[in-house]
């Protein structure tokens, strides 16, 4: 186990080879949203996932962590997928692959956040986190170290790892909503007329359709069905099987956590929509999203993608929606403001380095062209 000296005397950093290490409650308190669950790490790495966390702790007390896993190709696609695109296979066999890397955020997510206060991560701190990061990587024979999401206000991230020889790219946008309204009928007065329209359609349409939209919190009843359900639709949506581990929603349902639900929409028994539900922090974060066939893109799948969110965050007293980086002009639509996200990545082999610097550099060129198209679009929508 590795430790690095911090500038407090009562401050340590050290990695982390499991979130089990640390007790749920200390783990939960330093939450900033949905996906820093313990739960959702623990489900994670009892399948497999291979964590490298960097804990910071005040004597014995964790006050902030830097989530990592060594990514050999995750759920969602890892950094190699994505930067090379077809050429993937062509890359590795010429030695300027990215996999496997270590990749910080947390398990299956569309975030890198850390945990804890910003006012504990200082520059100093982080700096120890990433010079801890690359000895693993150096010692795993890694090919790159990658924070893929990381928000562009986050100048602290940005600048300690400029200094450490990180590139940066422009990654997504994601949408946020900010609930700032006391009930769903507030919510959904403050709307333009056009969307107020299109919310109540998807409302009778739910109503006349006789379909329940529950929050279930109990999953253990429910998980053999949610683990069919997410692998036909996944297969339906990407013509592949999902990556996702076989006894996943049985580990996670086995956690218990008050703060991990599973969003459903039935008609009778039969389950039409789903979506993993996780709330920390004061913040709500949807995965694991899932839909049958005959309710794909409709009104159920507008209805579950915003208002029913947007109606329980109210209910149970949530200040934010994380909403992902998908589809994201209904989203913005119906209330959702958009938050700029890069991708910062270190080589660990000379080669590595150099086909980031050269990728890093086209992929911000692509990004951010297909931003400026994408905001065009949403420009001419609302006028």
């Amino acid at each position: 186990m590795r430790i690095a000296a911090a500038p407090k005397p009562t401050t340590l950093v050290r990695v982390l080879r499991s979130a089990s290490a640390v007790p749920r409650e200390q783990w939960d308190a330093i939450a900033r949203r949905g996906y820093h669950r313990h739960a959702w790490f623990v489900a994670a790495e009892a399948c497999g996932a291979e964590a490298r966390h960097i804990g910071v702790f005040d004597r014995k007390t964790l006050v902030a962590l830097i989530p990592a896993y060594i990514e050999r190709e995750t759920l969602h696609g890892d950094l190699h997928a994505r930067w090379f695109g077809p050429a993937t296979r062509a890359a590795a066999a010429i030695g300027a692959g990215l996999r496997p890397s270590l990749a910080i955020g947390a398990p299956m997510s569309t975030g890198s956040d850390p945990l804890g206060s910003s006012t504990v991560l200082t520059e100093e701190i982080l700096e120890h986190a990433l010079t801890l990061l690359e000895e693993e990587a150096r010692d795993e024979h890694l090919t790159a170290i990658v924070w893929p999401f990381v928000e562009e206000s986050d100048v602290g991230v940005r600048e300690v790892a400029r200094r450490l020889g990180f590139r940066e790219s422009f990654a997504n946008s994601e949408a946020v909503i900010d609930v700032e309204w006391s009930s769903p009928e507030e919510y959904l007065a403050s709307r333009s007329k056009n969307v107020r329209r299109t919310l109540r359609n998807e409302l009778a349409w739910v109503h006349d359709q006789g379909i329940r939209v529950s929050w279930e919190t109990d999953l253990r009843e429910h998980a053999a069905t949610f683990d069919a359900f997410y692998r036909a639709s996944y297969v339906s949506r990407n013509a592949k099987v999902a990556a996702l581990a076989p006894n996943f929603f049985a580990e996670l349902a086995a956690q218990q956590s008050p703060g991990i639900r599973v969003q459903c929409a039935w008609r009778g028994s039969s389950l039409l929509e789903m979506a993993v539900a996780l709330d920390g922090g004061g913040a709500l974060d949807l995965c694991l999203s899932a839909q049958s066939e005959e309710t794909r893109n409709g009104l159920l799948y507008q209805h579950c993608l915003c208002y029913d969110p947007i109606r329980a965050a109210i209910a149970g007293g949530l200040a934010r929606i994380h909403l992902g980086p998908s589809a994201l002009h209904p989203k913005v639509l119906r209330g959702a403001r958009l938050t700029t996200r890069l991708t910062l990545a270190r080589g660990m082999t000379p080669v590595a380095r150099a086909a980031i610097a050269v990728l890093s550099r086209a992929t911000d060129l692509r990004n951010r062209a297909k931003q400026r198209r994408l905001l065009g679009k949403l420009r001419a929508a609302a006028s």
